[in-house]
Protein backbone atom coordinates (compact mmCIF):
# COMPACT_ATOMS: atom_id res chain seq x y z
CA UNK A 1 0.00 0.00 0.00
CA UNK A 2 2.50 2.63 0.91
CA UNK A 3 4.73 1.79 -2.60
CA UNK A 4 1.54 1.81 -4.63
CA UNK A 5 0.65 5.38 -2.89
CA UNK A 6 4.59 6.53 -3.47
CA UNK A 7 4.39 5.51 -7.28
CA UNK A 8 0.84 6.71 -7.79
CA UNK A 9 0.52 9.83 -5.76
CA UNK A 10 4.08 11.16 -6.28
CA UNK A 11 4.70 9.72 -9.66
CA UNK A 12 8.86 9.77 -8.62
CA UNK A 13 9.68 7.89 -11.86
CA UNK A 14 9.46 9.74 -15.17
CA UNK A 15 7.09 7.50 -17.71
CA UNK A 16 6.22 7.74 -20.95
CA UNK A 17 2.30 7.58 -21.83
CA UNK A 18 2.85 6.30 -25.17
CA UNK A 19 4.64 3.30 -24.12
CA UNK A 20 2.17 2.11 -21.37
CA UNK A 21 -0.06 -1.22 -22.04
CA UNK A 22 -2.57 -0.23 -19.52
CA UNK A 23 -3.42 2.69 -17.19
CA UNK A 24 -1.23 4.19 -15.38
CA UNK A 25 -3.12 3.15 -12.25
CA UNK A 26 -2.41 -0.82 -12.97
CA UNK A 27 1.15 -0.32 -14.00
CA UNK A 28 1.76 1.58 -10.12
CA UNK A 29 -0.35 -1.75 -8.65
CA UNK A 30 1.96 -4.61 -10.65
CA UNK A 31 4.84 -2.33 -9.58
CA UNK A 32 4.26 -2.25 -6.46
CA UNK A 33 2.69 -6.22 -6.04
CA UNK A 34 6.00 -7.29 -7.60
CA UNK A 35 8.11 -6.98 -3.95
CA UNK A 36 5.11 -9.29 -2.12
CA UNK A 37 6.11 -12.06 -4.51
CA UNK A 38 9.37 -11.61 -3.41
CA UNK A 39 8.46 -11.87 0.13
CA UNK A 40 6.67 -14.75 -0.45
CA UNK A 41 9.17 -16.72 -1.64
CA UNK A 42 11.98 -15.10 0.49
CA UNK A 43 9.62 -16.26 3.73
CA UNK A 44 9.46 -19.82 2.37
CA UNK A 45 13.36 -20.17 2.07
CA UNK A 46 12.63 -18.86 5.80
CA UNK A 47 10.68 -22.06 6.40
CA UNK A 48 12.78 -24.67 4.68
CA UNK A 49 15.75 -23.34 7.00
CA UNK A 50 15.06 -22.40 10.17
CA UNK A 51 18.43 -22.16 11.50
CA UNK A 52 18.98 -18.58 9.27
CA UNK A 53 16.44 -16.72 11.33
CA UNK A 54 17.20 -18.05 14.94
CA UNK A 55 19.72 -15.49 15.87
CA UNK A 56 17.99 -12.56 13.93
CA UNK A 57 19.19 -8.72 14.93
CA UNK A 58 17.96 -5.44 12.81
CA UNK A 59 21.36 -5.78 11.35
CA UNK A 60 20.06 -9.05 9.87
CA UNK A 61 16.54 -7.55 8.36
CA UNK A 62 18.94 -4.56 7.23
CA UNK A 63 20.42 -7.05 5.19
CA UNK A 64 17.43 -9.22 4.20
CA UNK A 65 15.48 -5.50 3.14
CA UNK A 66 18.34 -4.99 1.06
CA UNK A 67 18.26 -8.15 -1.19
CA UNK A 68 14.27 -7.97 -0.75
CA UNK A 69 14.79 -4.44 -2.82
CA UNK A 70 17.85 -5.65 -5.38
CA UNK A 71 15.47 -9.03 -6.41
CA UNK A 72 12.44 -6.64 -6.63
CA UNK A 73 14.64 -4.26 -9.04
CA UNK A 74 15.32 -7.76 -11.19
CA UNK A 75 11.40 -8.70 -11.10
CA UNK A 76 10.64 -5.05 -11.97
CA UNK A 77 13.17 -5.81 -15.01
CA UNK A 78 11.38 -9.16 -16.19
CA UNK A 79 7.79 -7.94 -16.26
CA UNK A 80 8.34 -5.13 -18.26
CA UNK A 81 7.42 -6.82 -21.22
CA UNK A 82 3.81 -7.47 -19.73
CA UNK A 83 3.51 -3.40 -18.77
CA UNK A 84 5.63 -1.29 -21.18
CA UNK A 85 5.96 -1.47 -25.59
CA UNK A 86 9.69 -0.58 -25.93
CA UNK A 87 12.17 -2.92 -27.69
CA UNK A 88 15.15 -1.82 -25.21
CA UNK A 89 12.86 -3.51 -22.23
CA UNK A 90 15.77 -6.16 -22.54
CA UNK A 91 18.46 -3.87 -22.62
CA UNK A 92 20.82 -3.30 -19.86
CA UNK A 93 20.01 0.26 -19.57
CA UNK A 94 16.97 -0.78 -18.55
CA UNK A 95 17.79 -3.43 -15.77
CA UNK A 96 20.67 -0.57 -14.34
CA UNK A 97 17.28 1.84 -14.36
CA UNK A 98 14.91 -0.75 -13.09
CA UNK A 99 17.17 -1.54 -9.58
CA UNK A 100 17.99 1.81 -9.41
CA UNK A 101 14.75 2.96 -9.25
CA UNK A 102 14.20 0.29 -6.82
CA UNK A 103 16.60 1.40 -4.44
CA UNK A 104 15.50 4.81 -4.91
CA UNK A 105 11.91 4.12 -3.70
CA UNK A 106 13.25 1.63 -1.32
CA UNK A 107 15.07 4.65 0.91
CA UNK A 108 12.13 6.32 1.65
CA UNK A 109 9.80 3.08 2.37
CA UNK A 110 12.19 0.71 4.12
CA UNK A 111 12.48 2.64 7.42
CA UNK A 112 8.48 2.99 7.41
CA UNK A 113 8.50 -1.09 7.05
CA UNK A 114 11.15 -1.71 9.31
CA UNK A 115 10.01 0.29 12.04
CA UNK A 116 6.94 -0.56 11.88
CA UNK A 117 7.63 -4.28 11.72
CA UNK A 118 10.23 -3.73 14.28
CA UNK A 119 7.73 -2.39 16.67
CA UNK A 120 4.72 -4.75 15.90
CA UNK A 121 7.37 -7.32 16.74
CA UNK A 122 8.21 -5.65 20.02
CA UNK A 123 4.19 -4.95 21.01
CA UNK A 124 3.07 -8.46 20.06
CA UNK A 125 6.41 -10.18 21.91
CA UNK A 126 6.15 -7.33 25.40
CA UNK A 127 2.44 -8.83 25.43
CA UNK A 128 2.65 -11.67 25.43
CA UNK A 129 5.65 -12.07 27.66
CA UNK A 130 3.31 -9.94 30.32
CA UNK A 131 1.01 -12.71 29.97
CA UNK A 132 3.80 -15.42 30.19
CA UNK A 133 5.09 -13.59 33.60
CA UNK A 134 1.81 -13.40 35.33
CA UNK A 135 0.83 -17.21 34.79
CA UNK A 136 4.16 -18.27 36.36
CA UNK A 137 3.93 -15.90 39.12
CA UNK A 138 2.80 -19.01 41.36
CA UNK A 139 4.47 -22.20 39.81
CA UNK A 140 6.40 -23.88 42.65
CA UNK A 141 9.81 -25.36 42.30
CA UNK A 142 10.05 -29.00 41.60
CA UNK A 143 11.83 -30.58 44.01
CA UNK A 144 12.76 -33.18 41.99
CA UNK A 145 16.00 -34.78 43.53
CA UNK A 146 16.72 -37.51 40.72
CA UNK A 147 20.43 -37.54 40.44
CA UNK A 148 21.15 -37.79 36.62
CA UNK A 149 24.15 -39.04 34.99
CA UNK A 150 25.18 -37.19 31.62
CA UNK A 151 27.70 -39.41 29.21
CA UNK A 152 30.27 -36.77 27.51
CA UNK A 153 32.12 -37.25 24.59
CA UNK A 154 34.64 -39.04 26.31
CA UNK A 155 33.82 -41.39 28.66
CA UNK A 156 35.75 -40.43 31.54
CA UNK A 157 34.76 -37.33 31.92
CA UNK A 158 31.19 -38.33 32.74
CA UNK A 159 29.55 -36.39 35.40
CA UNK A 160 26.40 -36.34 37.68
CA UNK A 161 24.11 -33.73 39.52
CA UNK A 162 20.55 -33.60 40.72
CA UNK A 163 18.17 -32.74 38.26
CA UNK A 164 16.10 -29.85 40.63
CA UNK A 165 19.69 -28.43 40.92
CA UNK A 166 19.95 -27.26 37.13
CA UNK A 167 19.22 -24.37 36.09
CA UNK A 168 20.47 -23.57 31.90
CA UNK A 169 23.36 -24.32 29.50
CA UNK A 170 24.35 -23.33 26.75
CA UNK A 171 26.25 -24.53 23.96
CA UNK A 172 30.38 -22.83 23.29
CA UNK A 173 31.34 -25.02 20.04
CA UNK A 174 31.34 -28.61 21.17
CA UNK A 175 31.38 -27.41 24.48
CA UNK A 176 28.09 -26.91 26.98
CA UNK A 177 28.16 -24.50 29.71
CA UNK A 178 25.91 -25.90 32.68
CA UNK A 179 25.02 -23.88 35.48
CA UNK A 180 23.56 -25.48 38.42
CA UNK A 181 22.47 -24.06 41.83
CA UNK A 182 24.56 -24.95 44.64
CA UNK A 183 22.92 -24.32 47.83
CA UNK A 184 22.90 -20.29 47.73
CA UNK A 185 25.55 -19.72 44.92
CA UNK A 186 25.80 -20.73 41.36
CA UNK A 187 28.31 -23.65 40.23
CA UNK A 188 29.39 -23.15 36.12
CA UNK A 189 30.60 -26.68 34.44
CA UNK A 190 32.34 -26.29 31.44
CA UNK A 191 32.06 -29.95 29.92
CA UNK A 192 32.61 -31.54 26.28
CA UNK A 193 29.44 -32.39 25.39
CA UNK A 194 27.67 -31.31 22.59
CA UNK A 195 24.19 -29.34 23.33
CA UNK A 196 21.84 -31.60 21.44
CA UNK A 197 23.56 -34.57 22.96
CA UNK A 198 22.78 -33.03 26.35
CA UNK A 199 19.03 -31.89 25.55
CA UNK A 200 18.52 -35.85 24.35
CA UNK A 201 20.01 -37.21 27.80
CA UNK A 202 17.55 -34.74 29.61
CA UNK A 203 14.31 -35.31 27.11
CA UNK A 204 12.75 -37.03 29.97
CA UNK A 205 12.48 -33.98 31.97
CA UNK A 206 9.63 -32.12 30.82
CA UNK A 207 10.16 -28.94 32.48
CA UNK A 208 13.82 -28.84 30.54
CA UNK A 209 12.97 -27.34 27.48
CA UNK A 210 15.22 -25.49 24.43
CA UNK A 211 14.88 -21.54 24.07
CA UNK A 212 17.51 -21.24 21.01
CA UNK A 213 19.55 -23.20 19.74
CA UNK A 214 22.27 -23.32 21.91
CA UNK A 215 20.30 -23.06 25.07
CA UNK A 216 18.38 -25.06 27.66
CA UNK A 217 16.51 -23.86 30.36
CA UNK A 218 14.64 -25.15 33.51
CA UNK A 219 11.09 -23.46 33.48
CA UNK A 220 11.70 -23.59 37.27
CA UNK A 221 13.94 -21.07 37.49
CA UNK A 222 12.17 -18.69 35.16
CA UNK A 223 11.55 -15.09 37.38
CA UNK A 224 10.64 -13.13 34.50
CA UNK A 225 9.57 -12.97 30.68
CA UNK A 226 10.63 -9.51 29.15
CA UNK A 227 9.82 -9.07 25.20
CA UNK A 228 11.63 -7.72 22.35
CA UNK A 229 11.86 -7.03 18.58
CA UNK A 230 13.63 -10.87 18.35
CA UNK A 231 11.68 -12.91 20.68
CA UNK A 232 12.35 -13.25 24.60
CA UNK A 233 14.30 -12.26 27.38
CA UNK A 234 14.22 -14.96 30.43
CA UNK A 235 15.47 -13.76 33.79
CA UNK A 236 15.90 -16.56 36.09
CA UNK A 237 15.87 -17.07 39.91
CA UNK A 238 18.91 -16.73 41.84
CA UNK A 239 21.05 -16.46 38.87
CA UNK A 240 22.09 -12.94 37.37
CA UNK A 241 22.13 -14.27 33.56
CA UNK A 242 19.20 -13.78 31.54
CA UNK A 243 18.65 -16.44 28.71
CA UNK A 244 17.15 -15.76 24.95
CA UNK A 245 13.83 -17.02 23.39
CA UNK A 246 14.79 -17.04 19.86
CA UNK A 247 11.79 -16.68 17.16
CA UNK A 248 11.94 -20.35 16.12
CA UNK A 249 11.47 -21.26 20.00
CA UNK A 250 8.45 -18.93 21.01
CA UNK A 251 5.56 -21.24 20.12
CA UNK A 252 7.32 -24.18 22.25
CA UNK A 253 7.90 -21.87 25.10
CA UNK A 254 5.01 -20.46 25.25
CA UNK A 255 3.26 -24.13 24.99
CA UNK A 256 5.58 -25.38 27.50
CA UNK A 257 4.95 -22.31 29.84
CA UNK A 258 0.92 -22.60 29.22
CA UNK A 259 1.06 -26.32 30.38
CA UNK A 260 2.57 -25.69 33.68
Amino acid sequence: IIALFFNYMLQPFDVNPQEQKMHYFWICYIHSSTPILVLLCTALLCRLFPKATDDWKIKNECILVFFLVLFTGIGQFLIRDLIYNNPMNWSWRYFIEEISNSFIAGVFIAPIILSINLNRQQTKNSQKADRISSSITDVKETQNSTLITIETEVKSEKFDFEIHSFIYAKAEGNYAEIFLKKEEKVQKLIKRIPIKNLEIQLSAFPFIIKTHRSVLLNLNYIEKVTGNAQGYKVQLKECPDTVPVSRNFIQSFETATSSR
